[in-house]
């Protein structure tokens, strides 16, 4: 394998204003300035190297992509309004307009040179070892190498393979013209090898024992990431000749990860799943191996305006709200798809025997438990806000058309606040978010991003079989998931076919069901090469026979009338900005800007 690791392919990029000199090693030093060599005789100072390796984590749910989650990039959610998801909707991403592009390319390359300076200078500690100790340098080093390796997986899931920086780069450095891009294969090799150095080094807990740390990176961690990194490297965007090389690592590292992860980490039951995103970050849970430590207000911005049943505040704009192609994909309790077939508009689709839109029909019932805890649909109990006054029962969301503040919103491009606070599909997203953020007071409840949880080294794996044609072992493994929620296994499910397609676009959906509104979607499109779904979105318009929460529901679906013009091959990966590309003439564009 060639090797990426000489001086030529060490570098750093300008969009982060990364040629610094000795001085800048960190961003926060203290105010006076101290030189390199008091900042290594500081405790404070040393943690400082350790905690800027983690500053660079993508830890919210829309900081990093225009201020939108990323669902709305896909085909699982839809942002009304004339922003950046309309912006990339209409086709305009490119090496001209990025988008969110340059934000991700400074992050991530920016948290690489923050781990290469920890790296460099943590073993220099000259702080007293009854403070910081040799134990605790070697943990924290292997710390940041995954947190360096989780970096360099960013910036190629994003931006197609890009070489594996090991070193600080200073401003004397003017090698950029002789960077090339290495192939995928061989980038993911180099993240695997850092990953698999600490695992076998043994350092790291698989879970720390103090809640204080749940926040730093774990061994479980290692795995995790290794599963991802092998799926993505063997999937169809980064493996176009099929290796199956590349699957068996990903089954065996998927399956490794489970084996070794299992006693301290499984499932949650269905009737906790709510916690899964609604728990602070120092709560022990058996599934999350790993959650981000910023809380953020997703409920102001992206929820349900409880407005109208009296809370002291309300959200400013509902946000990204669930497609309902997203709706369709959650199964009726039997396992039955509702949908067996869509039109070319999919607003007149095929439906299952034992699935009906008529009128009176409740089509929310009788479903995967897994929908009450990702949407907010027309009659959806919503729980309670706080101080909320004893006697009164728990929020009912009604969605219909004419429903004061929760109604369907026609218009997708209205300015007015009303329509902004109002979904364009009928639905409202509801993983991470709750009623009780509302009330006498506003906030005070969790909505944390997960990283990695024991639910996607299943699917993995699922996947990972699948493609090796191990439909059985594959079964068993989506089973798992399956089972959790309360649904049959797939062999028991009306129509089963055992068949590799079959198997294959069932482990897809559950997929898009287990993990949808965690950040998953975007990139699995991606990385199958299949954005043929993504330029046509519908909604649910429903009408109440006599306008009131108690009338007969009809029911309606209709196309959003939005631009959907992202499904091109240019959009399997972000471009570079134009500057960025002129000065790596090496690296360039992905192929699919030339």
């Amino acid at each position: 394998m060639k090797n990426f690791l000489t001086k030529k392919y060490y570098f750093v990029l300008l969009a982060f204003g990364a040629l610094v000199s000795c001085q800048d090693i960190l961003d926060e030093t203290p105010s006076d300035k101290l030189s390199t060599e008091r900042l290594l005789k500081s405790e404070s100072g040393i943690n400082g190297f350790r905690d800027q390796a983690y500053s660079y984590l993508d830890n919210d749910f829309t900081s990093h992509h225009s201020g939108e989650m990323l669902e709305v990039y896909t085909d699982d959610a839809v942002r009304a309004g004339s922003g950046a998801c309309y912006n990339w909707h209409s086709g305009n991403l490119s090496a001209d307009n990025t988008i969110f592009a340059n934000g991700l390319w400074s992050r991530y390359w920016g948290g690489i040179r923050k781990c290469n300076l920890a790296l460099e200078y943590m073993p220099q500690s000259q702080v007293p070892e009854d403070k910081i100790s040799p134990a605790d340098i070697e943990r924290w080093m292997d710390e940041v190498k995954v947190l360096r390796a989780w970096y360099h997986f960013e910036l190629i899931r994003n931006f197609g393979p890009l070489p594996f920086i090991r070193e600080v780069i200073y401003d004397d450095y003017d090698g950029f013209q002789d960077i090339v891009r290495p192939e995928f294969g061989e980038i993911a090799a180099e993240i695997i090898a850092e990953l698999d150095e600490v695992i076998n080094n043994e350092i790291l807990p698989v879970r720390s024992a103090y809640p204080s740390e749940y926040s730093k990176i774990n061994l479980a961690v290692a795995h995790a990431l290794k599963s991802r990194v092998a799926l993505y490297a063997a999937s169809a965007l980064n493996n176009p000749n099929n290796d199956t090389y590349w699957w068996e690592l990903a089954k065996q590292y998927s399956s490794g990860a489970i084996t070794n992860l299992q006693g301290e980490y499984g499932l949650i039951s269905i009737e906790d799943y709510q916690n899964l995103f609604t728990e602070n970050i120092d709560v022990k849970n058996i599934e999350v191996l790993f959650r981000g430590n910023n809380q953020e207000a997703i409920n102001k911005s992206d929820g349900v305006d409880l407005y109208g049943f009296l809370t002291n505040d309300r959200t400013n704009n509902c946000g990204a709200v669930p497609s309902q192609e997203l709706v369709d994909c959650f199964e009726m309790l039997d396992g039955t798809l509702p949908v067996s077939q869509y039109d070319s508009e999919h607003v007149n689709p095929t439906f299952s025997n034992g699935y009906s839109e008529n009128a009176g029909n409740e089509i929310y019932k009788n479903r995967d438990a897994r929908l009450n805890y990702a949407v907010v649909f027309n009659g959806c109990d919503y729980g309670r806000y706080k101080s909320m006054p004893q006697g009164d029962p728990n929020i009912v969301i009604y969605t219909y058309e004419g429903k004061e503040f929760t109604g369907f919103n026609a218009n997708p491009l209205s300015q007015e606040e009303a329509d902004k606070r109002r979904s364009v599909t009928g639905y409202y997203g509801r993983k991470f978010k709750q009623a009780a953020y509302w009330g006498s007071t506003v906030g005070n409840t969790q909505a944390r991003k997960i990283y990695f949880r024991m639910a996607e080294l299943y699917l993995n794996l699922a996947e990972a079989e699948c493609e090796l044609g191990n439909l059985d072992d594959a079964i068993n493994a989506l089973d798992v998931i399956r089972n959790r929620a309360g649904q049959p296994g797939l062999k028991d499910v009306p129509g089963f076919q055992n068949t590799k397609a079959f198997v294959k676009a069932r482990i897809r959906n559950e997929r898009r069901v287990e993990l949808c509104f965690e950040g998953h979607r975007f990139y699995d499109q991606r990385r199958w090469k299949d954005l043929s779904g993504i330029n046509i979105v519908t909604g649910m318009k429903i009408t109440s026979s006599n306008n009131n929460d108690d009338g007969e529901f009809s029911y309606e679906r209709v196309k959003i009338n939005l631009p959907r013009e992202a499904g091109s091959e240019k959009y399997y990966y972000l471009p570079l900005s134009v500057e960025e590309a002129r000065r790596l003439t090496g690296i360039g564009q992905p192929s699919e800007y030339y």
